[in-house]
């Protein structure tokens, strides 16, 4: 039977030349071909620029694929949920738009778990500043503003930069506190 790629293969087979590992976390990949090619050295460099942009619509892409992207589909929602591990799984859509918004998750380890059927489920975070916090260190950061971070996607996106006051963000002054998604670019994450 032929190898199916998936959009994370597929973005890393623009670079041959890197030795790609399908087994081992998408962003450490990434973080070892920025290496491997030098843009680390430049964080304005447009190739590494674009290679995150690309990197970023294969998580969305993975994620679609895995977890469903029509967010009005019940069962979408409800596979979801089991790999969250919520102990109730809400019986209606607009309930389960609802109480995701209490459910943390870096939508980088999310998306590595349905690649890797690993028998460890992502962490979940108690609150969404513990998630920004292990986000920030990770460097594992989606960008709410990611064009195919529709359907369910959007829905776990997180701030990541601010402070939050009532389950909102306020920014830090003017510039600052822009939504990198928990595994995001401008603010919030997934």
């Amino acid at each position: 039977m032929a190898h199916i790629s998936n959009p994370i293969e597929t973005f890393f087979s623009q670079y041959p030349e890197y030795d790609y590992d399908p087994t081992r976390e998408t962003m450490t990949q990434f973080q070892q071909l920025c290496r491997f090619k030098g843009w680390n050295r430049d964080p304005e460099d447009p190739e590494k620029k674009e290679a995150l942009e690309g990197v970023r619509g294969a998580i969305a892409q993975q994620f679609n694929a895995f977890y469903g992207s029509d967010e009005n589909d019940l069962n979408a929602w409800h596979n979801l949920y089991r790999v969250l591990r919520a102990e109730d799984i809400p019986d209606s859509v607009e309930v389960c738009k609802k109480d995701i918004r209490g459910i943390h998750v870096n939508i980088w380890d999310l998306v590595d778990y349905s690649l890797h059927g690993s028998s460890l489920p992502p962490k979940l975070f108690p609150t969404p500043e513990a998630l920004a916090a292990y986000t920030r260190k990770s460097r594992k950061i989606y960008p709410r503003g990611n064009a195919k971070a529709g359907g369910l996607l959007r829905f776990l996106l997180r701030v990541i930069y601010g402070t939050y006051h009532e389950g909102q963000r306020k920014g830090k002054g003017k510039g600052k506190g822009k939504s990198k998604a928990t595994s995001g670019h401008s603010g919030r994450q997934g």
